[in-house]
């Protein structure tokens, strides 16, 4: 049985075309991308630490949420900039953020940290950020942080012993 012109192309073809999707994939340059996001996420302390509400909220996706402490969810990057004006505006502190893990995976990635406010007592807690690249670059997708447990206060003075 011989097969004709057409189908010996076809058949050559069609095994070319399954050759080439078992090629593996060209290696990403993680080291590149891991560059670029954590070039993004210092951006957000230094927007916050001057003021720009702005800023901060270019950071994040037009559809983000964050998920601030003892308050409601932020959705969407015009709420996020009023949260975070309102926050400037009525309880700002210098905050220093430290970066502890991160992990990218083609357009997602997610970080974790811990972040203090220059307050005496100085206020700390913890983070975890899921960030999406965008055509802008990196953008915070999701934001949630928390607020550790207050430092004790001092004990108290005993009273005087009573006079006898």
């Amino acid at each position: 049985m011989s097969l004709s012109a057409s189908a010996r192309i076809f058949a050559s073809l069609a095994l070319l075309i399954t050759l080439a999707a078992c090629q593996p994939k060209a290696a990403t340059d993680t080291a590149a991308d891991e560059a670029a996001l954590q070039a993004a996420a210092d951006s957000w302390p230094k927007a916050y630490n001057d003021k720009n509400a702005d800023g901060v909220a270019a950071l994040y996706t037009e559809d983000a949420r964050v998920y601030p402490p003892g308050a409601a969810m932020v959705s969407g990057r015009a709420a996020i900039r009023d949260y975070f004006n309102g926050d400037i505006t009525n309880s700002w502190a210098q905050i220093t953020v430290a970066h502890e893990e991160s992990n990218v995976s083609g357009d997602w990635a997610w970080r974790t940290g811990t972040w203090s406010a220059a307050v005496t007592p100085v206020l700390t807690g913890k983070y975890a950020e899921i960030w999406r690249r965008t055509p802008e670059g990196w953008r915070i997708h999701r934001d949630i942080w928390n607020v550790d447990a207050a430092p004790a206060a001092a004990p108290a003075e005993p009273a005087p012993a009573p006079a006898q």
